[in-house]
C-alpha cells in the first residue's frame, strides 16, 4: 500500500512509522511541519513532505495515490486548547478539506486518531463507542467535529473510514518537557530530582498505555478492524494521578518531591475507556503493566538524558 501520514514526526507518529517501514511492504510518505534532513530522509526509505496543516494547503497533491491515509495532527493539545471558532479553523477546517481531497483522489481508507480522553466528557463508568459524545473542552469538541466529517465524506462517496479513540500514550520518544504525556513527565521530574507537580489534589483518573501498546494496538485495528468503524483503544484501567506518583515512587530508586497546583476545569475527572470492541481483534495479550511501563520509560531517559 501507499500511505500517508499526517503528523507522522510527532510522538505517536514516529513509532508508528517505524512500524509500518519494518515490514518494508509499503510505500510511506510523512506530512509534518519539521521533517528530517535531506540525507534523513534519503536512508529512511520513507518520503517526507514539509507543510503546515491548514487550510488552502494542497491535500489533493498529497494524498494522490494513495491507499491508506492516517490523520495524526492537531494543532492543539488538552489543556492547552483555543477558544471554540481557533480550533474550527486551526483543526476541522483543513481535516474537512483533507477528506474532500481523498474522496476526488479515491482514497481507499482515512484513519482518524481521535481522543477517547475527551471526546466522552465527565463520566464515572468505563466509556463504550456507543456513548454519546460529549466533551467539556474545545480539543474534544473538535476532534468529535472531525469525527463527524469524515463520517459524512464517507456516506457521500466510496471511502472506507477508521476512528481510533486513544487513551493516554506514555513513554520513551515522548517529549517530558511538553504539555502532554504525565507519566513521561513525572518520571522525568523525578529522575532529574525535580519537584513534581500535578493540577488538583490527584484524584483525576486516566486509562495510561504504554506507546508500544499503543502503536500495536493501532496497527490491529488498521489491519483487522471493521471499515467505517470507531475503537476505543487504552488498557481499559482506571488510574488517578495520586496513584501514578505512588508507583513512581515505589518503582523508581528516586526521591519524590511533589508540590499539588490548583486543578484545571478542562480536566475531565474521569476518564476510562472500554476496550471490549478493541479485544476483539487484539493481537496484545497482556498490555505493558503501570510499573513496568515506568521503568522502561525510566530506563530510557537515564540512557538519553535530554
Amino acid at each position: 500500500m501507499r500511505i500517508v501520514v499526517l503528523g507522522g514526526m510527532g510522538f505517536l507518529g514516529r513509532g508508528l512509522v517505524k512500524r509500518l517501514t519494518e515490514s518494508g511492504k509499503h510505500e510511506i510518505t510523512v506530512f509534518d511541519r519539521v521533517v528530517p534532513q535531506t540525507d534523513d530522509a534519503r536512508l529512511s526509505k520513507v518520503e517526507y513532505v514539509q507543510g503546515s496543516f491548514e487550510s488552502g494547503y494542497d491535500f489533493a497533491t498529497l494524498v494522490d495515490g494513495a491507499d491508506l491515509v492516517i490523520h495524526l495532527v492537531s494543532t492543539s493539545v488538552p489543556g492547552n486548547e483555543r477558544d471554540t471558532l481557533d480550533e474550527i479553523q486551526g483543526n476541522v477546517i483543513p481535516s474537512v478539506e483533507l477528506f474532500n481531497a481523498c474522496v476526488t483522489k479515491k482514497v481507499g481508507r482515512v484513519v482518524f486518531m481521535s481522543s477517547g480522553g475527551t471526546v466522552y466528557g465527565a463520566s464515572s463508568r468505563p466509556n463504550r463507542e456507543t456513548d454519546l459524545p460529549d466533551p467539556i473542552n474545545t480539543y474534544g469538541l473538535q476532534k468529535v467535529m472531525i469525527e463527524q466529517a469524515l463520517r459524512y465524506a464517507s456516506r457521500s462517496s466510496g471511502l472506507q473510514y477508521q476512528v481510533i479513540r486513544l487513551s493516554n500514550p506514555y513513554g520513551p520518544g515522548q517529549n517530558p518537557r511538553g504539555t502532554l504525556g504525565l507519566i513521561t513527565k513525572l518520571v522525568y521530574q523525578a529522575l532529574n530530582h525535580e519537584t513534581i507537580s500535578i493540577f488538583g489534589d490527584g484524584s483525576v483518573v486516566r486509562d495510561f498505555i504504554f506507546i508500544e501498546d499503543a502503536i500495536q494496538a493501532i496497527l490491529d485495528v488498521i489491519d483487522n478492524g471493521e471499515p467505517n468503524a470507531t475503537y476505543n483503544v487504552g488498557r481499559g484501567i482506571g488510574t488517578s494521578v495520586a496513584d501514578v506518583v505512588n508507583a513512581i515512587a515505589l518503582t523508581l530508586p528516586e526521591e519524590i518531591r511533589l508540590e499539588h497546583k490548583p486543578g484545571r476545569r478542562v480536566d475531565v475527572p474521569y476518564s476510562v475507556l472500554n476496550i471490549e470492541k478493541y479485544r476483539s481483534i487484539a493481537s496484545i495479550d497482556d498490555f505493558v503493566s503501570l510499573d513496568a511501563g515506568i521503568m522502561k520509560t525510566y530506563e530510557f531517559f537515564k540512557e538519553h538524558r535530554q
